[in-house]
């Protein structure tokens, strides 16, 4: 096993569908009006709720197949049909569904209660990035070496998500709403491929083709 390429493609996948670089501009407009205290603690509230969230459902994956009764190549087949579901709407220029919902947006009333949700679950840490995190950590030869390697990418992700969005307001006046979709739109086209080949690994897996 390949430790620094599994460490590089798990980073690439699960950055590429959390996408905080398109939050940012999401980011922006829920906490319009905040002072700069406010809005660090929504950052702050965000990443870890993404954190818990993704190493919560991480460790307790394997049992959840074991109760249900599937295989991590089940879970590959769905995981790519929702990577492939998100992937679609990131190339068409707009948040996914899967990870938030207009209501979800206008019922955001507390001040540094939307860094909980909807910003930390579901825009950061949605179904499709769960889904991609427990894929990585119980599909890779599910020994301690590979599922310590998953756990410090999801690290390494919260650090550059959190300091992504502590300088929101810079980034978003460099890259502007343009700059934005269009890397929404490319991670998009990435997240597609990857989609594709969970699909056909869990494919070839569950039929031993």
């Amino acid at each position: 096993m390949n430790y620094f390429y599994l460490l590089a493609s798990s980073f690439a996948t699960l950055f590429a569908i959390m996408n905080p670089i398109g939050a940012v501009p999401i980011l922006i407009s829920l906490t319009d009006g905040y002072t700069k205290k406010e809005r660090d603690n929504v950052i702050l509230k965000s990443t870890f709720t993404a954190a818990g969230m993704m190493l919560g459902f991480m460790l307790i994956g394997a049992y959840i197949f074991q109760v249900l009764g599937i295989s991590i190549y089940d879970f590959e087949i769905a995981g790519g049909l929702l990577l492939f579901k998100v992937a679609f709407d990131m190339l068409q220029g707009k948040t996914s569904p899967t990870k938030i919902t207009n209501t979800e947006k206008e019922e955001s009333v507390e001040r540094e209660a939307i860094g909980i949700a909807p910003l930390g679950t579901p825009l950061l840490a949605g179904p499709g990035t769960i889904t991609t995190a427990i894929i990585f950590f119980n599909g890779n030869g599910d020994t301690l070496m590979t599922r310590l390697i998953v756990i410090i990418s999801v690290v390494l992700l919260v650090i550059i998500t959190y300091f992504i969005l502590k300088f929101s307001i810079p980034i978003f006046g460099r890259l502007g709403k343009t700059g934005s979709i269009v890397i929404t739109r490319i991670m998009g086209l990435l997240l597609a491929s990857i989609g594709i080949q969970l699909i056909a690994s869990g494919i070839i897996n569950v039929f031993h083709i």
